[in-house]
């Protein structure tokens, strides 16, 4: 599992625009390590108000061979210090969780503003059980990125746009920022639209791969639901989208595809449903 240029240029961004301006812990599912080389790291900084430490970063200039240096030293070079990972294999001081089981309620098991998933759960079979320990370990206004492939990945499972957008739409999720990531190849990523008419376009014979990243905000603590994606209609809940412009990059939710009028009336007789999704749009009723 790693973080490449096109994902960390994106970090970078993301804390420097100010979206990420609230992030002081970050828990990496998996143990992340930087897939980069010395020079495109420090190119990365240097149009950052971030220091890069040359000395930290000394073992990059053998990449790709040589040790792998964990995420953890990028994510303390952006002034996130409070770290943690998880893994069964233990590396990096990684805490044991296997994600095909239910988080241990036993155990008292801290929030974090940011938590990441970089090619690490299409690795467990479970894997619905996986975004709900995710979900689970996520502060409230906190933020979950995934990374994740569409096409020539090595896991268990391939992702598509239908399944972001499904886990947003249950969960009351903002959708921050998505794209398509293509990998060239020499660990070079490019990051388009999510569009799959230009997903589309591509010669797929000429790249390495193309993953898929999307980042939510959650809104509410609430327990995680699962989504039917041919069956909407019969839950009585059909959606349309939200955009909050406020932000840079704006937010998105789904929002029951009743006016804006509707929900009041409904929140002014006490629908909850009406009521939280009034909240996330900072909307007044």
């Amino acid at each position: 599992m790693a973080m490449k240029i096109g994902l960390l240029r994106l970090a970078l961004e993301m804390r420097l625009n100010g979206s990420f301006k609230k992030i002081n812990s970050v828990f990496d599912l998996g143990t992340q390590t930087l897939h980069i080389d010395f020079e495109k790291l420090q190119d990365l900084f240097s149009y950052s108000k971030y220091k890069f430490d040359k000395k930290k970063y000394q073992i990059l200039k053998k990449f790709p061979k040589g040790k792998r240096l964990s995420t953890k030293l990028f994510w303390e070079a952006l002034d996130i210090n409070d770290y943690k990972c998880s893994d069964i294999n233990r590396k990096n001081n990684s805490i044991f969780i296997d994600l095909n089981y239910p988080l241990d309620e036993n155990k008292k098991y801290k929030q974090y503003d940011l938590i990441t998933d970089f090619g690490n759960n299409e690795h467990v079979f479970n894997v619905a059980e996986a975004y709900r320990t995710m979900f689970k370990l996520c502060k409230k206004d906190g933020y979950m990125w995934i990374h994740q492939s569409v096409i020539k990945g090595n896991g268990f499972f391939n992702y598509d746009i239908s399944f972001f957008e499904g886990m947003a739409a249950a969960n009351k999720l903002g959708i921050v920022y998505s794209a398509y990531v293509v990998h060239t190849g020499n660990y070079d990523q490019f990051l388009i639209p999510c569009d799959t008419k230009l997903l589309n376009a591509i010669d797929f014979s000429k790249v390495e791969n193309i993953s898929i990243t999307y980042i939510f905000k959650k809104k509410f603590d609430t327990d995680f639901n699962y989504y039917y994606q041919y069956n909407i209609n019969k839950l009585n809940r059909i959606y349309n989208t939200h955009y909050i412009s406020s932000g840079f990059p704006s937010e998105r939710y789904y929002i029951p595809s009743k006016s804006i009028a509707d929900m009041k009336k409904l929140a002014k007789k006490g629908d909850q449903e009406a009521i939280i999704w009034l909240r996330t749009l900072d909307i007044k009723y």
